[in-house]
């Protein structure tokens, strides 16, 4: 499988190779499309034509690029600008496949060429031409998912639909897991759907597993006052098995949470025995949060977590602020979980959830509060009730010195703008822009004193990009958790501080 994180990571092993190699065309390619896949489609382009590979010929991959990031700007936007830019798509494409003769080039050019508007016999000359090229799949011995996805396209716009079905679903069983390849196709499907206004049920049988945020309430410790007893095996074991019934029946792949004693735990155990990615975002360094969250409720979850962390897809551990336990560390971190699940879920075309084992009782810190914030989102959410008994200051949070502030720094700038909250910040970042459209500002959300989370005031590699508002990657969360609807975050580069930066984009 792989995350949201993973084409991040290549993106960055990209440039870095392109700073040793500055002319090697698949390290130029390869940034660009994880970019793309990561679903930064406007830094995708700026890359795109800034590494001069809009005047590659006879290369079909890097020229079918061009096409599929016009394409992906088109599912973002409505009306007359989301035909012209599926009329760009179709040209682009068209040149790649009258350059090559290359099946994936071909078979978006008829598809582009229907949501451009163009005439239905073009169309459908366009994918019977393609058709006709396609391979047979007893001859080939490889690309056979992109061909067979291709051949299903092709049915799909020409209406034969038992045809396209029969050809999805052998691409989907020759490459099971390849889910970032399943949710382009289904994207592009969906596509056509839409523009011809017609419902095909059996589409959502091959949707990519969706990610979760994961959170619950830790079990009682061990030595725990009579009236609060350490959940039995048979207990833990019970709680398990309805874990991973919500995981199979929710179509779960991804889980991004952190990893305390009891809930977290066993969650995490679950999805990795259903063969899921786990995603780890501890608050602190694991060593401060396992001697104030794991040890102190018993030496096996000490093994469970270590376990865990073996066998996780990626780990990220704050090291900044020292005080452990502490509210405003632990909502930090779920913040950055909850953020990860949805940019990951956003790029497989799927909604993304929250598992919770919770009591149900609200609260202002911890899984009652991370419950809260998602069902505020309205996005799914699965309830595991947690009908036991459990002491409520097991975990010995203590009072936060900390509070989150939100920073505006501006070219020219002596000390950065604070704001009460970060909409008031994102407010003011666009009312500069607007009166200054060749100046970048950029927008950080932190927690006071964090000695990591400095505002990131200019991007390696690029000095300057003028009209953007960059934020780092706590603010990108924040937004994608409670400002989706009006705003959009997309991955941009690294700062100064070799931290992730995301620009700041309002919805048309």
């Amino acid at each position: 499988m792989t995350s949201l994180t993973d084409n991040l990571k290549v993106y960055e092993s990209a440039i870095f190779a392109l700073s040793k190699e500055p002319d090697i065309l698949l390290h130029k390619h390869t940034a660009v499309l994880a970019l793309a896949r990561a679903g930064s489609l406007d830094f995708a382009l700026s890359e795109y034509m800034r590494l001069g590979l809009n005047r590659v010929r006879h290369h079909e991959d890097i020229m079918s690029l061009h096409g599929r990031l016009y394409k992906d700007l088109y599912l973002s936007h409505q009306g007359k600008k989301a035909i012209e830019l599926a009329r760009l798509s179709a040209e682009k494409y068209e040149n790649a496949y009258k350059d090559s003769g290359g099946f994936y080039s071909g078979i978006n050019a008829a598809s582009m060429a229907l949501l451009g508007g163009v005439p239905c016999e073009m169309v459908e000359m366009r994918a019977r031409r393609l058709l006709k090229a396609l391979p047979v799949i007893e001859d080939v011995d490889r690309e056979v998912y992109f061909i067979e996805a291709s051949r299903a396209e092709a049915y799909f716009l020409l209406g034969e639909m038992d045809k396209a079905y029969a050809s999805l679903k052998n691409a989907i069983n020759f490459d099971p897991l390849n889910f970032t390849a399943h949710a382009s196709t289904l994207k592009q499907l969906a596509m056509i759907t839409k523009a011809r206004n017609i419902d095909v049920k059996w589409l959502s049988e091959f949707s990519p597993p969706r990610a979760i945020h994961f959170a619950g309430h830790i079990f009682g410790r061990e030595g725990e006052v009579e009236e609060v007893p350490v959940l039995s095996e048979d207990t833990i074991n019970h709680i398990a098995q309805r874990v991973t019934e919500l995981i199979q029946v929710n179509d779960i792949g991804f889980g991004f949470g952190a990893l305390a004693a009891g809930s977290d735990i066993v969650i995490a155990e679950c999805l990795l025995e259903e063969g899921g990615e786990l995603h780890v975002v501890l608050p602190v360094d694991r060593a401060r949060f396992s001697a104030a969250s794991i040890k102190p409720y018993g030496a096996s979850w000490q093994k469970r977590f270590e376990s865990c962390l073996e066998n996780a897809s990626s780990i990220t551990e704050w090291d900044g602020l020292k005080q452990w336990p502490d509210h405003m560390l632990q909502d930090r971190a779920s913040l950055m979980a909850m953020g990860g699940a949805i940019r990951h879920s956003e790029a497989l075309a799927v909604n993304a959830g929250q598992l919770v084992i919770w009591d149900k009782k609200k609260g202002k810190h911890g899984t009652a509060y991370d419950a809260q914030l998602w069902q505020e989102s309205e996005r799914p959410q699965y309830i595991l009730p947690y009908t036991w008994i459990r002491n409520a200051q097991s975990h010995g949070a203590q009072a936060s010195k900390y509070k989150y502030q939100t920073l505006l720094t501006r070219p020219g700038m002596d000390e950065p703008l604070e704001f009460d909250t970060l909409i008031d910040g994102i407010k003011a970042a666009l009312d500069f822009r607007q009166e200054t459209p060749r100046i970048m500002q950029a927008l950080s959300l932190r927690l006071q004193g964090d000695p990591i989370a400095e505002p990131p005031t200019s991007i390696n590699l690029f000095a300057e990009l003028p009209g953007t508002i960059c934020v780092n990657e706590l603010a990108a969360n924040y937004i994608s958790l409670h400002h989706n609807r009006d705003f959009s975050v997309s991955f941009m580069g690294l700062s100064q501080q070799n931290l992730r930066v995301f620009a700041l984009q309002e919805r048309g």
